[in-house]
């Protein structure tokens, strides 16, 4: 065969760069519908997981160290202030823990990208990614506040939060399922509330409030905890 002239090297070199390109996007795209289907498969399979009776702070605080590991694993940069006010006389209490941690596990990974953003993004010189979690005994419910000081999120789509396929991340970072999911779990599986406050630029606090006994139910006073 004879050699490629300058011009036809070029074009041919053109063309497998782009090919190469659409195998890039092609391979990032199908493992965005491979996590959407693994979602929603989670998200259809209804109320399961086995109830016990469990020490929540241990389980959160589990739960925040696979987190926080899991985020050093996925870039060796990451770092954040843990910021824990356990309730120490908080009694154990009876729910389906995998389930409960799935809850904890989405809002921490929410509440490190949130800060993470906020720095990346030029926050102020001084500024510090936090994410505190406080646990408080409150008799017949146990209430837990997850807040982090990152972007915050915009008044429209916090609005509509819990909702599937709702997402305050980039196209292609995230499925849009999470925070539904938490939702059912929260609150058809164990009858309690889960609620979001926020203020963009500034924090953004989830409050999850779960009954002591299976069917006793929670209140919690927000009007944007509903799904609509």
């Amino acid at each position: 065969m004879a050699a490629l002239g300058d011009d036809e090297r070029a074009a041919a070199d053109e063309v497998v760069a782009m090919l190469r390109g659409n195998l890039d996007k092609i391979a990032e795209h199908g493992k965005r519908a491979d996590g959407i289907v693994k979602s929603m498969l989670e998200h259809s399979r209804g109320v399961s997981g086995e109830r016990r009776v469990v020490d929540l702070n241990a389980l959160i605080e589990e739960a925040l160290n696979l987190a926080y590991h899991g985020a050093r694993a996925q870039d060796s940069s990451f770092n954040i202030t843990l910021d824990r006010e356990f309730d120490r006389g908080l009694a154990p209490l009876e729910l389906a823990p995998q389930e409960i941690t799935r809850v904890f596990l989405n809002l921490f990974g929410n509440g490190f990208y949130a800060a993470a953003k906020r720095q990346r993004d030029g926050a102020e010189r001084d500024f510090r990614p936090i994410l505190r979690v406080i646990t408080h005994d409150l008799g017949e419910m146990v209430e837990v506040r997850v807040r982090d000081n990152g972007t915050g999120i915009a008044p429209e789509i916090r609005d509509k939060l819990f909702q599937p396929f709702v997402t305050t991340k980039p196209t292609g970072e995230g499925t849009g399922l999470g925070l539904s999911i938490a939702w059912d779990i929260v609150t058809q599986q164990h009858g309690g509330v889960i609620a979001v406050d926020s203020r963009e630029g500034e924090f953004t606090e989830f409050t999850i409030r779960l009954p002591r006994r299976v069917g006793a139910g929670a209140d919690l006073a927000a009007p944007e905890d509903a799904r609509r």
